[in-house]
């Protein structure tokens, strides 16, 4: 294998992962909502919750900004780029890394220290967007600006709604888990 080769080879696992990684990471968001016990607190709930809706809003932003500014992608703007991507939409913000950005700040902001996780990926996410010439670095920086300020939004003023949108919701989802729960109760090491 060359050097070219094995370059391409991670150049195509990162547009993977850009499209896969990020189908994955959302559904993190839902595994988080989903591993709160029943009957336990909601923190993760509401950290699951407030993600999802700073990741709507942040994208919401994104339209509105995209109405005012329409940007071309470093690939349309120089044509003899090389990239992987095939999206046509505004440059500025990148949707992508908004949505990961959201989520990642929507849950930090209710739980650091799972919120570590989800940011850590959101960077993957937004250096990916980078890497396969889909925006330029500035696209992904107000990404981040835009998904803080949504997230901080969300959760300074919609807090009171996620809570009683979480109890809504666990009457579905809790009697779904629970048996899991439970089996995962009886075959920890502390039983």
């Amino acid at each position: 294998m060359t050097i070219g080769s094995l370059d391409y080879r991670i150049f195509h696992a990162v547009d993977e992962f850009e499209t896969i990684g990020v189908v994955l990471y959302a559904a993190a968001v839902v595994v988080l909502w989903l591993a709160t016990e029943p009957g336990e607190e909601r923190r993760w709930k509401i950290a699951a919750l407030s993600g999802a809706a700073s990741a709507g809003l942040a994208l919401l932003i994104n339209q509105a900004i995209a109405q005012i500014w329409h940007r071309p992608r470093p690939y349309e703007a120089h044509p003899q780029v090389y990239h992987l991507t095939k999206s046509h939409d505004p440059s500025f913000p990148s949707d992508h890394a908004s949505a990961a950005f959201g989520i990642a700040f929507g849950i930090y902001f209710i739980d650091r220290r799972v919120g570590k996780f989800f940011l850590v990926v959101a960077v993957l996410i937004g250096f990916g967007r980078l890497l396969v010439g889909a925006h330029y670095l500035t696209d992904v920086l107000a990404s981040v600006v835009v998904a803080a300020i949504a997230a901080g939004l969300i959760v300074r003023f919609g807090t009171p709604l996620l809570i009683r949108l979480a109890v809504l919701l666990e009457r579905i989802t809790d009697p779904l888990v629970t048996p899991f729960h439970q089996r995962m109760r009886r075959h920890s090491p502390s039983n």
